[in-house]
C-alpha cells in the first residue's frame, strides 16, 4: 500500500514538473517571439525615417523644388511601422527617441532653404538618431534576451 501511494505521489509531482517546465518554455518563447516583432517594427520604422530623410536629400541635391518632393508614400509606410511599433511591448520605451527623429525629420525640411553646411548638418543629425535608435532596441534585445537565459538556467 506505501508502495502504490509513493508511487502515485511521485507520478503527481513528476507530472507536475513537466507542466511547469513546458510553462516556462513556452512563456521564453512567446518573449522571444514578441522582441522579434519589435526589432522588425523598429527595423521599418526606422527605414521609413531614412527613407524621407534620403529622399529629401536627393531632391535638395538635385534641385527640385520642395513643393516637387512626393510624401505620401513614406508617411503612410511610416503610419503602418508606428502602429505596429506601439501596439507592442516594450514599444514605449522608445518614444522618446521616436519623437526627437520626428523632430529633426521636421528640421531637415526646414532647412532645405538653408546653406549646404546647414542642409547637411540637417541631414547627419537624422540619420545619427535613427542610428541611436537602432541601437536602442539593439540593447533592449541583448538585456532581455540575457534576462531569458539566465531565467531559463535557474528555472
Amino acid at each position: 500500500m506505501a508502495n502504490a501511494l509513493l508511487s502515485l505521489l511521485s507520478s503527481v509531482v513528476g507530472g507536475a514538473l513537466v507542466l511547469a517546465g513546458q510553462f516556462f518554455a513556452r512563456r521564453a518563447e512567446d518573449r522571444r517571439q514578441w522582441l522579434l516583432r519589435l526589432h522588425e517594427a523598429g527595423a521599418d520604422l526606422a527605414t521609413s525615417y531614412l527613407q524621407e530623410a534620403a529622399l529629401v536629400n536627393d531632391a535638395r541635391r538635385s534641385g527640385k523644388m520642395m513643393k516637387d518632393v512626393p510624401t505620401t508614400t513614406y508617411v503612410v509606410d511610416r503610419q503602418k511601422a508606428l502602429g505596429r511599433f506601439r501596439a507592442l511591448p516594450w514599444g514605449s520605451e522608445f518614444e522618446p527617441e521616436r519623437q526627437r527623429i520626428g523632430t529633426d525629420i521636421t528640421a531637415l525640411w526646414a532647412a532645405w532653404e538653408d546653406g549646404d553646411d546647414d542642409f547637411q548638418q540637417a541631414y547627419n543629425e537624422v540619420r545619427r538618431l535613427v542610428a541611436d535608435f537602432t541601437d536602442a532596441i539593439s540593447r533592449l534585445l541583448s538585456n532581455q534576451s540575457r534576462k531569458s537565459r539566465r531565467q531559463e538556467t535557474t528555472s
